[in-house]
């Protein structure tokens, strides 16, 4: 398939997946329509010429931010429900799966979880859009070969910026097979403009969380926390209703991908902001199964209570200039909500065990 093409850049749609008897009092359909996103862009990557990230970029859009308060709003409803617990209590003793995980081909997590299954389609295609964008140091996931503890990386991060930004130094995840000292790409700095402690050579984890739940295709659909983009739509009983129908890993779902940054333009892509990218090789070994939200709030004891939600993890590791990582960032600074709480890598979740790992694992339909 020729050109680069973003998995999240959405067609228009109308969308919402069949929920319980309950969830129709409430007229979830009418919450969910309507979802729509921005016609696909390709481009043809042997035409692109490199572009440098400005210096100054427009300032962020006015009006009022519809999404802002929504986790902290959400959260009251539940009071407490939705806090990290016991992973023994909880997710093992029902079935409350984690991520991020072994995604490895082969591999397949201890947890049954019943009859949950994960989206195995682009979300745009189940009505679901983009609502952040934010990346971890270090991979959370696994997959052995490509992003792992064997894997390689600079070793004069400690005292990175973003370190001192976050409460204790942030945890290095696993890293890719990329990095060669002997190469001037992977260890010649770039002058950042825009990321805030980013390092080339080191490897990162980029999420894109997405919901139908969204302020999908309007100047509100990004949101710091993601949390506020997640939920904007949607009031606390009927995420409850939801939640008791076991629908929200229908409606909830997050796309990985992992990359080793080097200074050179030969791999600069235009648009990491709006989702996966998928071209090539990028996005084209994906393994889908459910999990929870991550970061180093969770652990391997400590376990998340947003629980079940899809991931959709590309297994291999890629190589990407850091003028797109500063591309993207600029385009961060230029939306409605502040995100300069995701202008910096967060630590990254030990891989999650066994026990707390859904067995659902599917691998482009193997298993």
């Amino acid at each position: 398939m020729s050109g680069v093409q973003y998995t999240n850049v959405e067609k228009s749609s109308n969308f919402f997946t069949a929920l319980t008897p309950i969830l129709t009092l409430v007229a979830i359909a009418g919450i969910f329509a309507g979802v729509g996103m921005l016609g696909q862009i390709q481009k043809d990557v042997d035409n692109l010429s490199p572009m440098h990230v400005p210096a100054s970029i427009r300032s962020p859009m006015p009006g009022v931010n519809t999404c802002a308060g929504k986790k902290t709003e959400i959260e009251a409803h539940f009071a407490g429900d939705l806090s990290n617990n016991d992973c023994d209590v909880n997710a093992i003793a029902n079935g409350v799966e984690q991520a991020g995980g072994n995604v490895t081909v082969g591999y397949v997590g201890g947890l049954d979880v019943g009859t949950d299954e994960p989206i195995k389609t682009p979300y745009y295609q189940q009505g679901l859009c983009p609502v952040n964008v934010h990346w971890h140091l270090g991979a959370e996931h696994l997959s052995v070969g490509e992003y792992d503890a064997e894997g390689h990386g600079p070793d004069d991060h400690s005292d990175h910026a973003h370190r001192k930004l976050l409460a204790g130094d942030a945890r290095l995840g696993g890293r890719c097979h990329k990095y060669d000292s002997s190469v001037e790409m992977y260890t010649k700095e770039y002058d950042w403009q825009h990321c805030v402690g980013m390092h080339v050579g080191e490897t990162y984890e980029v999420h894109w969380p997405h919901s139908s739940q969204g302020a999908c295709n309007t100047p509100n659909q990004y949101q710091t926390p993601f949390y506020d983009g997640v939920l904007c739509n949607i009031d606390g009983p009927t995420l409850a209703s939801v939640i008791s129908g076991n629908q929200l890993h229908q409606n909830v779902g997050v796309q990985a991908q992992i990359f080793t940054i080097v200074n050179d333009e030969n791999y600069y892509y235009p648009d990491l902001f709006r989702g996966m990218i998928v071209d090539g090789d990028k996005g084209s070994e994906i393994t889908y199964y459910t999990g929870s939200t991550t970061g180093t709030s969770r652990s391997n004891t400590v376990c998340s209570a947003w629980s079940p939600i899809t991931w959709q993890v590309d297994r291999k590791c890629h190589v990407i200039s850091a003028s797109t990582f500063d591309k993207m960032c600029a385009d961060m600074k230029s939306q409605r909500d502040d995100m300069s709480d995701d202008l910096y890598a967060h630590g990254s979740r030990e891989v999650t065990r066994d026990a707390i790992t859904a067995d659902n694992q599917d691998n482009d339909g193997r298993r």
